[in-house]
């Protein structure tokens, strides 16, 4: 979404719309976008449920556990994935706008939509590392990780919660400013959290395979299991998304004078980021009991 806030470099649309940062509305909005969007409203729709269930499970956590408990003594990886899915909120949120303001010709509308997606897009992406963070350090370094459930480890994280929500709105602020273009920050953004997730999963990877003190291999701890796999499903959807952008940005490099083919490349390359919005959501209903395959719960 954010790749059709740049200008695709169109002689025949700078002499229309060369003061406005915002695409020309005929060519982004044919019928053709115009399904995709429908199409992405619609898994929207119906992963929110999934989202609202989440929310609820925690509600009644939160009415049990008193005011206070998100921020004293619930665990980093239930806090990571509940800002998760307000951020996925976020983003239907932004789809719809965008959609609104493609329809009614309203750029401003159009643009928060996008200052939506953008907050979502970081701030999503930010929030999986950490979550990978959490699980290298239970597996690899339990001491560190025992340490950092305590008074001091739960107010490094959420300081840490509240400088990701900075650092999103400050990326978003510099793309929509047109500071630094997406594509920088797309780059950036997904070939740094990448390299953090292989080299999490590498390391809890060779801390299963090796004995141990205590242990043999034939005896490994099921929780470590559990992480890895945690790990392997979060870099395996990011590595999608990473890969899914890197061909359609350059892609859109090559058809930026053809502004239709620019802005279906675009629109098309969003439908990759819902996988890494299904990750955390699944495995927090897993963690507490609530999955269901016929009638028998997941655990």
């Amino acid at each position: 979404m954010l790749n059709q806030m740049e200008q695709p470099s169109n002689s025949s649309s700078n002499s229309s719309s060369s003061s406005s940062p915002y695409p020309p509305f005929v060519p982004c909005f044919t019928s053709e976008i115009k399904s995709l969007i429908i199409s992405l409203s619609v898994a929207h729709a119906l992963l929110l449920p999934l989202f609202l269930y989440v929310i609820t499970v925690g509600y009644q956590r939160w009415r049990k556990d008193g005011f206070l408990a998100p921020f004293t003594t619930w665990s980093h990886i239930d806090v990571f994935t509940y800002n998760v899915v307000f951020l996925d909120l976020f983003n239907i949120f932004g789809t719809f706008f965008y959609f609104l303001g493609a329809v009614t010709k309203r750029s401003d509308v159009q643009m928060a939509g996008s200052g939506m997606f953008g907050v979502f897009f970081s701030g999503q992406t930010l929030f999986h590392l950490l979550t990978c963070m959490e699980r290298y350090l239970a597996v690899v370094h339990p001491v560190s990780y025992l340490r950092l459930k305590g008074s001091a480890g739960v107010r490094a994280r959420n300081v840490t919660v509240g400088c990701v929500w900075m650092v999103s709105i400050l990326i978003m602020a510099l793309i929509v400013q047109r500071v630094i273009p997406f594509v920088i920050i797309n780059v950036l953004l997904l070939s740094f959290t990448s390299l953090a997730f292989v080299f999490c999963s590498l390391s809890v990877l060779c801390a299963l395979i090796g004995p141990g003190p205590g242990r043999t291999r034939n005896r490994v701890d099921q929780s470590k299991r559990r992480a890895l796999n945690t790990i392997l499903i979060i870099t395996g959807t990011l590595f999608l998304r990473f890969i899914s952008s890197m061909i359609s940005s350059i892609l859109q490099n090559v058809t930026s004078h053809f502004e239709y083919l620019y802005c279906l490349i675009g629109w098309s390359s969003v439908w990759f980021l819902v996988p890494s919005s299904l990750v955390l959501p699944l495995l927090f209903l897993q963690r507490a009991g609530k999955l269901t395959v016929c009638g028998a719960k997941i655990k």
